[in-house]
Order: C-alpha cells, then structure tokens, then sequence
C-alpha cells in the first residue's frame, strides 16, 4: 500500500514528469500500432503479388499449351496435303489398271507412287532400319522367331521398321539366326524317339 501511495505522491508532486511519461506511452503505442500497420501493409503487398504472378504463370501456361497445339496442327496439316496428293495419284492409277493390259505399265506406276511416298517421307526425316543381315538389337529389333542361320544375326526381315530423326517410330518384326538350330532339332528329335535316327 505504501507504493501505491508513494506513486500518488509523485504525480502530486511532479505532475510535468507524468504527463511526459504518458505521451511518451502514447507516443510507443502510436508506433507499435503504426509499425504493425506497416508490417501487414506490406505482407498484404507480398501476397498480392504473388496472387498476380502465380495468375500471369497460368495464363502463360494455357497460351503455351495453345501455342503447342496449333503449332502440332498446322505440321500434321502440310503432311496430310503432301499426302493427299498420293492419294490422288493412287486414284489415277487405279483407274489406269482397271484399263491397263501391260503388266509392267501398272509396276511403273506403283513404283512411281512408292518414290513418291519414299520422298514424303524423306523430307520429314523417317528413315527405314536397315535390319537384314546385321546383328539383331533389341532396341530397333523384335524377335518373333529364331530359325537356323548365323548366330546373332537377322536372316529374315518380315517386316521394316523405322526411325523418326534419332527416335524408333516402329521396331523392325525379324528372324534371328542361332547356329546349328536344325541339329538341335534333330537331336532332340532322337533323344524323344529312344535315338532311331541314328
């Protein structure tokens, strides 16, 4: 209680000091609440930003995306015209072999169109997989059989397969050769039938 009164006293005597002492309170509030003011000003800032980044983000994304899009479009579009011209060419050809009676008149035509398809083809960069006598690789290559040849190699292509610049558009479908396949063969043949072929 002493206290309390001894502060009484000392607003009585000195009442100036007090009233410094409470503006300067006042005055530390102020700034705290401004400083606060301040802080959430700023972070509201912050915030606001990356909202609009993170929207101008997005909507570079979808232009991208429509970019790729059209872009796709407008290439798969040169191909198909390139394309329809051998079809139109086919056509011709066809009514031309329904009238044709030389067999090698209607060979030169087909021949013509497969140049032709060859050079579309070409100029969008495929290219055949020369598989036929090389050593069988499974990354260019499927297997579908083995059959009696050289160890290792491709002796029969049944069909071609083909790259798009560095990439596989389609594995070639091969024969590999394994040496002495028709011996193998044959032994176990004989080891079935108790060696009657011996």
């Amino acid at each position: 209680m002493k206290k309390k009164h001894d502060k009484v006293e000392e607003q009585k005597l000195n009442p100036e000091e007090s009233l410094i002492e409470e503006a300067q309170e006042e005055t530390a509030k102020e700034e705290s609440l401004s400083f606060q003011k301040e802080t959430l000003g700023k972070e509201n800032n912050y915030l606001e930003d990356l909202q609009r980044v993170q929207a101008e983000f997005s909507n570079y994304m979808k232009r991208v995306e429509k970019e790729r899009i059209l872009l796709g479009d407008f290439a798969k579009r040169d191909l198909l015209l390139k394309l329809l011209e051998i079809v139109d060419e086919f056509e011709v050809a066809l009514n031309a072999m329904k009238q044709a009676e030389d067999k090698n008149e209607i060979l030169k035509g087909v021949e013509m169109l497969h140049g032709k398809m060859w050079k579309i083809l070409n100029g969008e960069s495929v290219r055949a997989i020369n598989a036929l006598g090389n050593k069988f690789d499974p990354y260019h290559h499927d297997a579908i059989a083995q059959v009696d040849g050289e160890d290792g190699l491709v002796v029969e292509e049944v069909k071609k397969g083909y790259m798009f610049k560095d990439k596989l558009l389609r594995a070639s479908i091969v024969r590999v050769g394994i040496l002495g396949m028709n011996n193998k063969d044959i032994k176990t043949n004989q080891n079935e039938n108790g060696g009657e072929n011996e």
